[in-house]
């Protein structure tokens, strides 16, 4: 055991797997690790940053990772579904960014991550919707493999890392289930923006080659990948963000091709999903709308009119204090009986995950004087077709004479006792109103900003 240097951070190398283990011990239970194959920053001083910080934001992504994230947890673990942490968690932990850096509470996790190093590339699969019809699937498949070198284990000092801001994801735990977070004992640091995790919060680095961290984790169970990445079978969260709609890749292709398909969220994959014949529930996105697919929209007792507005509209969020006026949704209800917003896509919530059934916008429709009824829009979209649109029960609203809107108890109203999601749909009317308002100034923008300062992704979502 050799520590090497004088600097502020006691960095210290084994040789072995037993000095490993020993200095493990001696640096205390109340420690988190964290692994890495290569150091950042100079000796003794690593810069380890957040995931928005080295790569950016695209914000588009983000709003709609965000979404899935909150709809997901809603159904698995409800009481956290608004805890910002909880949202990121899943962010971090399957696929995007976030705000925060991912520890364990486990050395042995560290080290099989200080040991193996991520490998990523693009497969297309030819595979059938519902209807025997062909497809090619664009998928990111990731690995992680062990290669020779030295690795990193980095042990932190939980008191510490508590003043930047500590998150213990083991309310993540799934009965009878195992979720990414669970295996991965997995913690997390922050919010940490336009900085490095703070020097202090450092106990010591542990230098070693890759072979004795990988011998240390695989003395403890972890061997291979699905160790600490559980297959879907295992993992309902993962199973439920692989079960959402597929997007064609337009432009893409030679005419008289398959249509290529990726993920509604390309996320990396560590298990093959190939599946020959797809079920109905897999819906292939082509960018059909209602207006020009389907003549009825069920639920609806006028034609009304069908708006196509940009997709903010479902995944942005607006402030919840914006007073309820919309003036210009109330003249498209006075002159046409009902309102349709529909997006250019199809949302699926996770408790449908069995089913053929998908958001894809919103609708107003007039209920009497000054009453409108706020619904969701939903479709039917086996494979890859559109099939039927309709307007679920919704909540009512009742305008007064200063021109707010204020719920209304009505006996027609939709009983499914979730206020969380009618406050999506007030939030997408606040969303939709801006944009009849300003439609220029939602021209989409697929540009990568720097996400330090979390308003920046805020403001994309607020009209």
């Amino acid at each position: 055991m050799q520590q090497l240097g004088e600097h502020k951070l006691k960095e210290i190398r084994a040789e072995s797997v037993e000095e490993l283990s020993a200095l493990i011990k001696s640096l205390g239970n109340d420690a988190l690790f964290r692994g890495q194959t290569i150091h950042f920053g100079n000796p003794g001083e690593p810069s380890v940053v957040t995931s928005f910080d080295r790569h950016g934001c695209v914000p588009s992504r983000m709003l709609r990772w965000s979404r899935y994230a909150k709809n997901v947890l809603s159904v698995f673990v409800g009481e956290h579904a608004a805890s910002r942490e909880f949202d990121q968690a899943l962010l971090q932990h399957y696929g995007w960014r976030s705000f925060y850096i991912d520890l364990s509470a486990t050395a042995a996790v560290g080290a099989w991550f200080a040991s193996h190093r991520y490998l990523e590339h693009e497969t297309i699969e030819m595979s059938e919707d519902c209807e025997e019809r062909p497809v090619w699937l664009a998928k990111r498949m990731a690995r992680y493999d062990f290669e020779e070198g030295d690795g990193h284990l980095y042990v932190l000092d939980r008191d510490k890392a508590a003043k930047v801001g500590l998150t213990d994801l083991a309310a993540l735990k799934l009965e009878d289930h195992r979720p990414r977070t669970d295996a991965q004992q997995a913690w997390l640091l922050g919010p940490i923006r336009h900085a490095a995790v703070p020097l202090e919060c450092f106990r010591a680095q542990i230098t070693a080659p890759r072979a004795i961290l990988r011998d240390f984790a695989a003395e403890r169970g972890l061997v291979e990948t699905n160790d600490l990445f559980p297959p879907p079978t295992e993992d309902p969260i993962l199973a439920a963000l692989l079960s959402l709609p597929w997007r064609e890749v337009k432009d893409s292709w030679e005419d008289g091709m398959p249509p290529i398909f990726r993920r509604a969220l390309e996320l990396p994959e560590y298990q093959e999903s190939y599946v020959k014949i797809a079920w109905p529930r897999t819906a292939y996105f082509s960018g059909a709308t209602v207006a020009d697919t389907i003549n009825e929209i069920e639920g609806t007792p006028v034609a009304g009119v069908v708006v196509q507005v940009p997709e903010i509209i479902l995944f942005g969020s607006a402030d919840r204090q914006t007073p309820m006026r919309f003036p210009k949704i109330e003249k498209l209800v006075r002159d046409n009986g009902a309102v349709v917003f529909e997006i250019d896509d199809i949302i699926q919530h996770a408790n449908m995950g069995n089913m053929t059934l998908y958001q894809k916008g919103i609708g107003v429709i007039s209920q009497g004087d000054d009453l409108f009824e706020l619904c969701e829009l939903v479709v039917e979209h086996p494979g890859l077709d559109l099939t039927r649109a309709g307007l679920n029960k919704g909540w009512f609203y009742r305008r007064g004479e200063n021109g707010l809107w204020a719920r209304e108890r009505h006996a027609e109203e939709c009983d499914c006792g979730s206020a969380a999601v009618h406050d999506l749909h007030v939030s997408a009317l606040h969303i939709a109103e801006a944009y009849l308002n300003e439609p220029e100034a939602f021209a989409e923008r697929e540009r990568v900003i720097n996400p330090g300062a979390e308003a920046d992704v805020t403001a994309a979502a607020t009209p």
